[in-house]
């Protein structure tokens, strides 16, 4: 809302293709390739659904019950890829989610990254254009139970405090390492990432022993990518929405790099992953706002180094315009389990955060 925004798709080689959303009409024409992207104006946010309908050599397509409002992308891995219906009250929050009809989901799902071997038709998803699977769904009991908790919460608290449509995409993926969600063109603009971009990264020490132990445990031998592959998840689930004005990032992502014990290397990491998401996507001050990893259990000496990791994150956050970062060092539990279930808390403050509430 409020700022201009691209809408892009396919059509016949030099064709004319005209955009009309409520009363606004944007024309413009495909390339010799046939893909064609028209940038329509700025609008205030939505009070009523509209139409979206794209018109093009005589064909046209209809999307309906289109809003104008914020976009959130939620980002990360497993904490943030928490479902709803998984969490403490999670269940119960569920069952009021029809009660807000103006919070849409988009719940992307990657390739897992489960303790097993890939199946033959999962390899064949491990490229970019095929990884991530999903639709746009308007909040119902099913859709916000199967979303993130965090970003379920942290989306009530922006969409209750700016009273205006908030659309929440969820691209995360779990165990997966910060250098998996870099752009390509960071990962190849420094040399310290070189051994990164090489067919043995999966025997890199810069990437954490389990990630590689899983990433290998599902590939079993096979000649593929892997979700955890450097710059892959980037390419396939951040890449293609270049040109969507996101509102901002709400990222939870640390527990997999916080076993590699090199501070300045996380920091690094943290800080090459902003800009350059920042410089990919054409939003030179997304705001990102990042959650601090949470207090653990247990002596896994994998968390080892999440005090030292707390510390990255707030030096790297301090240093950036735009990035906030939520303290939850006060939450977590007593349980080794990397994954602790009440995520209200997180949630409610990672949105208090975007909304501006805090700070």
């Amino acid at each position: 809302m409020e700022r201009p925004f691209e809408v892009w798709g396919d059509a016949e080689p030099g064709a004319d293709v005209t955009v009309a959303l409520g009363k606004n009409e944007i024309s413009g024409k495909a390339g010799d390739q046939g893909k064609w992207r028209v940038t329509m104006p700025s609008l205030p946010a939505s009070d009523a659904a509209a139409v979206l309908k794209v018109t093009s050599g005589g064909e046209s397509v209809a999307l309906e019950d289109i809003l104008v409002g914020q976009v959130w992308l939620c980002s990360g891995q497993s904490n943030m890829d928490f479902p709803l219906g998984r969490a403490v009250g999670g269940a119960e929050e569920a069952k009021t989610a029809g009660e807000v009809p103006t919070i849409r989901l988009l719940n992307l799902t990657a390739v897992p990254t489960g303790g097993r071997a890939y199946t033959d038709a999962e390899v064949d998803r491990l490229t970019p254009g095929r990884c991530f699977q999903g639709e746009w769904k308007v909040a119902t009991e099913a859709s916000a139970r199967e979303f993130s908790a965090v970003g379920w919460w942290a989306g009530k608290v922006i969409h209750a405090t700016a009273g205006v449509p908030v659309g929440l995409i969820d691209n995360s993926v779990g165990g997966s390492g910060a250098e998996a969600w870099l752009p390509t063109e960071t990962l190849e603009a420094r040399n310290e990432y070189a051994e990164l971009l090489k067919p043995s990264w999966i025997e890199s020490e810069r990437i954490g022993a389990w990630a590689r132990g899983r990433a290998q445990l599902n590939l079993a031998g096979r000649d593929a990518k892997h979700p955890f592959t450097p710059g892959f998840l980037y390419e396939s689930g951040v890449r293609w929405w270049r040109g969507f004005p996101f509102t901002g990032v709400l990222w939870y992502q640390g527990e997999t790099n916080a076993a590699v014990h090199d501070d300045a290397w996380n920091e690094r990491l943290i800080t090459d992953l902003v800009e350059g998401w920042r410089a990919q996507l054409g939003q030179a001050e997304l705001p990102f706002h990042m959650v601090q990893l949470p207090r653990i259990g247990g002596n896994d000496p994998s968390r080892k180094w999440w005090p030292e990791f707390r510390g990255v994150q707030s030096r790297a956050a301090a240093k950036m315009d735009h990035v906030e970062l939520i303290e939850t060092k006060d939450l977590g539990w007593d349980s080794p389990d990397v994954h602790p279930p009440d995520k209200k808390p997180v949630g409610q403050r990672l949105g208090r955060s975007a909304a501006g509430l805090d700070g």
